[in-house]
């Protein structure tokens, strides 16, 4: 007997189904329908049909039956006209002969200049704060995850060689990311997005040529790419170095900016567990340490913190996939021809899977308690083998950005009502007004390690004392 269709959630509108809900508050309409009909239910976003799935038993389907009975090109299509047809917007045979130049991107060894390229520019944003003031960090987090990316994938000398207005042409490919429209309608921000794109293209064809110049004097994103042979032994051709260029920095900066900034904003609204996370850094990364992966090991509250912000407030809620044969799941089939979005407005909130899930509690995830061990059981970063590569990219960075700000700083929050911002691209908090004030340098270090530190010439410490 054929199973019968997921339940179709109630209230569509003629012609747009969900469509308006879904981009009014998708996460309000993914919890409806899970309210009403369950861990899979159907809705319609203008012609088409899509079911939402909840809970790591459904995740775990769609994350395994990907490039099986499922495929992730088509449900990214509208990614195509912004960052071209690489990776996850390439064809399967595509994506799978790029793979091992994903896989050299962030490997462990690269890792480590990554970090280091962290280190600098999330001091450098500390260091250009002064003693005290108040900042959105919304916006803050944008612009140095933008810098971060910059240094680490192009190398220390990124703003002259990408140029001043290069981030705000990306901002604007950014800001043409649109899963409904057709992404070729003469619309304003398409127009933008092109002119954008040109810009972009001219300025990364000059940083492939000085590469190529004089090979040996770099080691960066630009030159793995054009070293590193794809699965068939070949070179990567010059305009898909570009785009694989674009699509490593809207990963490696716009999901995790947001998720940066309400990381912040959790710990500030949960100031007991704060302190526990600012004793944990006094013990183990007390001022003028180098944040190296030996040390970043031991800040298990960071780490911890860093995981219940993408339980609770992920940049990566949902993800798309389209149903190439027919998939048993459950009590239910899903037709070729469907979409399947993924839920982490629902599946982050199971109550007999995280206690108490609506409450912030880092904790759940130490090892007494294990709460959400099952790998499934969070999809922010995606699972399965399409898991996000630049996951330990992002983690680190978060926790230097998290570890410097309160290592230095005392931090107020200003900002009463913070809520997600949903739009064409990655989730963030509104806006994050904090007060901050520099930490008096006693209360860093003690005086011996003062005079040693300024001795050794240590940058950190000597620019404090240095009038």
């Amino acid at each position: 007997m054929t199973k019968p269709l997921p339940p179709m959630l109630s209230g569509g509108l003629p012609v747009f189904g969900h469509a308006l809900e879904m981009l009014g508050n998708r996460e309000k309409l993914f919890k409806r329908g899970h309210a009403e009909k369950g861990d899979l239910f159907a809705i319609k976003l203008g012609p088409k049909n899509v079911v939402v799935i909840t809970g790591a038993e459904n995740n775990r389907m769609m994350y395994t039956e990907t490039d099986k009975s499922l495929n992730m090109q088509d449900g990214y299509a509208f990614l195509k006209k912004s960052v071209g047809e690489v990776l996850f917007t390439a064809s399967k045979e595509d994506y799978y002969n790029q793979r091992p130049v994903l896989q050299e991107i962030f490997r462990r060894e690269r890792m480590t200049s990554y970090v280091q390229a962290m280190n600098i520019e999330v001091q450098r944003w500390l260091d250009s704060l002064g003693k005290t003031g108040e900042i959105d960090i919304t916006k803050e987090m944008l612009r140095l995850t933008q810098y971060v990316a910059g240094h680490a994938f192009v190398g220390a000398n990124f703003q002259a060689e990408l140029g001043e207005d290069f981030w705000e042409c990306y901002a604007d490919i950014s800001a043409s990311l649109d899963p409904i429209l057709p992404p070729n309608l003469p619309l304003p921000k398409f127009i933008r997005r092109d002119r954008a794109r040109k810009v972009i293209y001219s300025r990364l064809e000059s940083v492939i040529r000085t590469r190529r110049q004089n090979p040996d004097r770099y080691d960066d994103l630009i030159t793995a790419l054009m070293t590193t042979p794809l699965k068939d032994g070949s070179l990567i051709p010059d305009e898909l170095i570009i785009n694989m260029f674009i699509a490593f920095i809207f990963a490696g900066h716009e999901t995790t900016a947001g998720q940066a900034a309400w990381l912040i904003a959790l710990l500030l609204q949960h100031p007991a567990y704060l302190e526990q996370l600012k004793s944990e850094i006094h013990a183990n990364a007390p001022y003028g340490t180098a944040l190296d992966g030996a040390t970043l090991s031991r800040l298990e509250h960071v780490y911890m913190a860093i995981d219940e912000t993408t339980r609770m407030r992920p940049s990566a809620d949902t993800q798309i996939r389209t149903v190439d044969q027919p998939l048993d799941m459950g009590d239910y089939e899903i037709p070729a021809g469907w979409m399947m979005m993924v839920s982490g407005a629902t599946s982050h909130f199971l109550p007999d899977v995280f206690k108490n899930p609506e409450r912030f509690d880092p904790l759940r995830f130490s090892a007494e308690r294990g709460e959400g061990k099952n790998p499934f059981a969070i999809v922010g970063f995606g699972g399965g083998m399409h898991k996000c590569t630049g996951m330990n990219f992002a983690k680190n960075e978060m926790a230097i950005i998290t570890t410097l700000l309160f290592q230095q700083f005392d931090v107020q929050l200003l900002s009463e009502d913070i809520r997600v911002v949903m739009g064409n691209g990655a989730n963030h908090p509104s806006a994050v007004r904090v007060r901050y004030q520099r930490k008096p340098l006693s209360e860093l270090t003690d005086a011996a390690t003062i005079k040693a530190a300024v001795e050794g010439g240590c940058p950190h410490i000597t620019r404090q004392v240095t009038p």
